[in-house]
């Protein structure tokens, strides 16, 4: 492996070190203000490290607030670093309109990040985000496969009407 991989591989994993503090605030160490977290269907893409933090990780770490992300698999090549992994955590606040149980759960995950040099910085600037949510919502007692069916049944001007 390259010193370039090497140290992008350390920038991810001190970055991981400071995101499972489950605190707001210590991000601008390790991302560009412009980065983009494009995140899975339901939860969107942010454009900005404020709207990373406050939009996706305040409610984020209000409903999981012990969580504590480690990658299983982290390679890297050229400016892209990706992993897999699972979060341990307790479901205690409602997250996407999904229920919280209280209870211990393991949220699965796959990112990819882009990491860029400017002006002498070293910098996450992208990252390619896939939550299992599906997994989140059997873990807290749904039956995916009677949502899905559900779901599915459904035109998608359906669920226009709804109150949420």
């Amino acid at each position: 492996m390259s010193d370039e991989s090497d140290k992008n591989k350390q920038l991810v994993d001190d970055m991981y070190a400071a995101l499972n503090k489950n605190v707001l605030g210590l991000m601008q160490q390790y991302w560009f203000e412009d980065m983009v977290w494009q995140g899975p269907a339901g939860v969107g893409t942010m454009n900005g490290l404020e709207e990373f933090e406050y939009t996706y990780r305040q409610p984020f770490i209000n409903a999981f607030p012990d969580k504590n992300a480690k990658d299983v698999v982290r390679i890297a090549e050229g400016d892209w670093v990706a992993g897999t992994g699972y979060q341990t955590t307790t479901f205690a606040e409602d997250w996407l309109g999904i229920r919280a149980t209280g209870k211990p759960i393991k949220i699965r995950y796959m990112d990819f990040w882009r990491i860029e040099k400017r002006d002498g910085e070293r910098k996450l600037a992208e990252n390619l985000v896939l939550i299992d949510i599906l997994d989140v919502l059997e873990q807290a007692g749904y039956d995916v496969a009677k949502v899905l069916k559900f779901v599915g049944s459904k035109p998608p001007q359906f669920f226009d009407d709804q109150e949420v």
